[in-house]
C-alpha cells in the first residue's frame, strides 16, 4: 500500500505486461479477505497476459528452491520459460536472488 504510487506509475509506463496464474490467486485471496468489489480488481488483472504455470516451471523451481520462499523461484521460473524480458516486483529480496536469471525491476 506505502509503494502503490510507483505501481501504479509502473504499470502506466507501457510495454506488454503479463502476470503468471498465481499472481491472480494472491491478489483475489487480498479481495476477499478485505471485502473489496472484486469487478475492478478483474478488469485490471484481464489487462495483463496471463502466464500458465507448467511442470517444467515446478520442476525447475524445486531444483533452483534454497527452503525459502517457493512461490517466489516459482513465479521466476514462468517467467524465464515464457521469455519474458524482465521481472517487476516490490520485494527487494526476491530482486537480489534472482536477478541472474533474469533482469528485475525493484519498484519503489
Amino acid at each position: 500500500r506505502s509503494r502503490s504510487s510507483a505501481c501504479e506509475k509502473f504499470l502506466r509506463d507501457g510495454g506488454d505486461k503479463a502476470i503468471s496464474v498465481l499472481s491472480l490467486d494472491i491478489v483475489m485471496y487480498f479481495v476477499e479477505r478485505h471485502k473489496l468489489s472484486a469487478e475492478p480488481v478483474k478488469k485490471f488483472l484481464e489487462s495483463f497476459e496471463w502466464l500458465s504455470v507448467v511442470d517444467t516451471d515446478a520442476h525447475r523451481a524445486f531444483a533452483r528452491y534454497g527452503s525459502n520462499d517457493f512461490e517466489d523461484v516459482l513465479q521466476v521460473s514462468c517467467a524465464v520459460r515464457e521469455g519474458c524480458s524482465s521481472f517487476a516486483t516490490l520485494d527487494k529480496g526476491l530482486a537480489k536472488k534472482y536477478a541472474q536469471a533474469i533482469k528485475v525491476w525493484l519498484i519503489r
